[in-house]
């Protein structure tokens, strides 16, 4: 029997949240008399915290403040953010935490705009607070407000901090796989931070997104990218350690932190020698004094725990032990702790069930259920409020607080439109009256109909001309698109260009080829739409080129687009899915809001293949869901940033899934959005 160890995604953040909040952007105006001097009051403080002393760490800070008279109103600022974090965080009491809260925003009182950085901060700690008192809805709204405010007033680099932030609500509500992107994106942001930022910028929080990002995998039981994002991570925190050789013992306790996942990760995978290696090497740098302890304190249960598996039983007793002194000397009250006390409880049954101690293990268990049922009960509280909807609640509501303000005017029009609908109403009834007695309005209609007819028949006629226009311009079509071909091609032997321009060619050069298919498939006569050659083809080199062609368009609406997918090979016609999948991804850029994600991904299943291509944008309106395939299309609407439309793409794309005997579908994507999926044999045979 294994036990699943949790990973504590919050612990490391918060332990240095005090150390971070030293170090914010400076605005034009001077933040306060000394605030190099609150930095390192801050960094003792942080120090003291990440080594379990809290009461020292909350007596040093009130003693240290006493002889700084001389604090400006950041310098203060800096204090209360601290220890609404420590209430928060280490002791246990939303009231207190609350109270800073209000302190906060008292000293930033006429100045929200000359410090945003601080303002948005103080937001985004008023939602904590009440996401500890279980007012969810409160707490999410507040968060929705904080992140307004920063996404319009701070840049990319300061952004990135709330970006994570909003990551890790998500990952508290247990939707590991929605987190990501959130983690990412802030991974991203963080890369605009130039090298004049401070060490919390450059080193402390991207470092501990990419921990948050590989929890998030962990969680979600995909371990092969948990491992990749602890490896980056570690390769990250060597890249930098030169940077910031001041900084040492912190860089120490990151590293061990990372060490300490990595080596849960792998027992989780019955690597015991890897797990071995790296959790002792995490405990050898945490288990020390001024380092993170109760970090050390984790990777002696998950090495413990594999000990006992393994029937190493006097090492699992010395572990133990330890562990027992560890939880003593521990200080606060806290969510943290109680997993850790919850984990021990569980380690020491599991510890007596191997001896024979029946009774012993029992008891344990006993006091183990009974935590875990208090922690699910926060935990199930939490995950029920959507934080989407009451993002767009908010949405909602500023939208008619704006409304409002323009109350007088739209009453005006309102009046207006009423006047004018009245008076289009006594039109019609009019007009509907002298119809009905006037016998000459038959003979009216039978001309109408008459003209329809013949409407008809020139537009039918007409059809049949656009379509040889069609054919012809096809076929003139072809002389400048190979052209291009040829051009490109040409200038690819040159071997005086830039890789970068190198790509661009080649690229210009297979969109060229691409191009030329589609137009020997109009000029191809009908009837033979559905018949054409395949082969085998790898799916992920389709995907991966379709993503190359198109990620400058995404970029203009500042979209990411994630690519999630590993080689398959599939007997295909490659031309064809091209136009497939570039049709799904186009789509998704014209219908999703700017600086969202697209995320496309490629799974195998029992004789065939699943291509993915997942958007947040506004989804698609009930009453169009049963047009969107159909040729000619009906369900033809604008893009979010007003993009044209042909409403061909999907019935063309259906077609070509069709002629494969695969399938072609869409879902609606939890929380806004739509899914569209297209599964496909992997052989002709299937």
């Amino acid at each position: 029997m294994t036990f699943k160890l949790r990973p504590k995604y919050y612990i490391f953040f918060y332990a240095v949240l005090c150390l971070f909040i030293s170090s914010c952007h400076k605005s034009v105006e001077q933040l306060s008399d000394d605030s190099a001097k609150a930095d390192s009051i801050l960094e003792r403080t942080d120090g003291l915290l990440n080594s379990g002393q809290i009461n020292k760490a909350i007596r040093y800070l009130d003693s240290a403040y006493r002889a700084f008279p001389e604090a400006g109103p950041i310098d203060k600022w800096k204090k209360y953010s601290c220890l609404n974090n420590l209430y928060l965080n280490y002791q246990l009491s939303p009231a207190r935490a609350e109270r800073y809260t209000d302190s906060m925003y008292l000293v930033l009182k006429g100045r929200e705009y000359v410090n945003a950085t601080e303002y948005a901060k103080t937001l985004f700690a008023s939602g904590n607070v009440f996401r500890n008192q279980k007012r969810y809805d409160e707490a999410f709204k507040r968060y929705y407000e904080g992140r307004k405010f920063a996404k319009k007033y701070l840049d990319s680099c300061q952004f990135s901090e709330f970006t994570n932030r909003l990551g890790l609500i998500r990952y508290a509500q247990q939707k590991y796989l929605k987190a990501i992107p959130y983690f990412k994106q802030a991974l991203k942001e963080n890369r605009h931070c130039n090298a004049d930022s401070k060490f919390p910028d450059r080193f402390i929080l991207p470092q501990s997104i990419y921990n948050n990002i590989a929890f998030s995998y962990e969680q979600a039981n995909l371990p092969d990218s948990a491992l990749y994002y602890y490896q980056e991570g570690l390769a990250f925190i060597e890249r930098m350690a030169p940077e910031f050789e001041e900084r040492k013992a912190y860089i120490e306790t990151a590293k061990g932190v990372f060490y300490g996942n990595l080596g849960g990760q792998y027992a989780e995978l019955n690597n015991f020698e890897q797990a071995e290696k790296y959790l002792k090497e995490s405990i050898r740098l945490n288990d020390r004094p001024g380092y993170a302890r109760e970090d050390a304190s984790s990777a002696k249960n998950k090495l413990a725990n594999m000990y006992l598996q393994s029937g190493h039983m006097h090492e699992a007793d010395n572990l133990i032990r330890q562990m027992e002194l560890d939880l003593k000397k521990r200080e606060g009250k806290n969510e943290e702790k109680e997993l850790t006390q919850k984990l021990f409880l569980l380690l020491k049954s599991r510890y007596h069930e191997k001896t024979g101690n029946w009774p012993e293990a029992f008891r344990y268990l006993q006091q183990y259920n009974s935590m875990k049922d208090s922690l699910n009960e926060v935990a199930v509280e939490l995950r029920g409020t959507d934080i989407d909807v009451v993002f767009k609640q908010s949405e909602q509501q500023y939208k008619l607080e704006m409304v409002s303000k323009d109350n007088k005017l739209k009453t005006f029009y309102l009046t207006g439109a009423i006047v004018v609908a009245l008076m289009i109403v006594s039109i019609l009834a009019i007009v509907l009256y002298n119809l009905k007695r006037s016998r000459r309005n038959v003979k009216a209609l039978k001309d109408i109909n008459d003209q329809l007819q013949q409407t008809l028949m020139v537009l039918e006629q007409s059809e049949e001309d656009n379509a040889r226009m069609m054919r012809v311009v096809a076929h003139d079509l072809r002389n400048p698109i190979g052209s291009i071909t040829m051009i490109a091609s040409l200038m690819l032997h040159r071997s005086n260009l830039a890789r970068e321009d190198m790509d661009l060619l080649e690229m210009m050069k297979r969109s060229s080829k691409d191009c030329l298919d589609m137009v020997d498939d109009l000029l191809q006569p009908k009837g033979n739409d559905a018949i054409f050659e395949r082969k085998p083809e790898d799916l992920f080199r389709i995907l991966r080129y379709c993503i190359d062609q198109l990620t400058l368009k995404a970029g203009e609406k500042r979209q990411e687009i994630i690519l999630d997918a590993s080689p398959l090979i599939a007997s295909v016609n490659a031309e064809k899915m091209w136009r497939v999948v570039s049709n799904l991804i186009n789509n998704a850029i014209k219908f999703s809001p700017e600086a969202t994600f697209i995320e496309v991904s490629l799974r195998e299943k029992t004789g065939g293949a699943v291509i993915a291509v997942q958007d947040h944008g506004i989804g698609i309106p009930a009453e169009l869901r049963d047009k969107i395939f159909d040729m000619p299309a009906e369900a033809r609407r604008k893009g979010t940033s007003g993009e044209s439309t042909f409403g061909l793409g999907l019935a063309i794309a259906k077609q070509i899934v069709n002629a494969h005997r695969g399938t072609i579908w869409f879902e609606e994507t939890p929380g806004g959005g739509t899914t569209f999926y297209v599964e496909l044999p992997l052989s002709e045979d299937n």
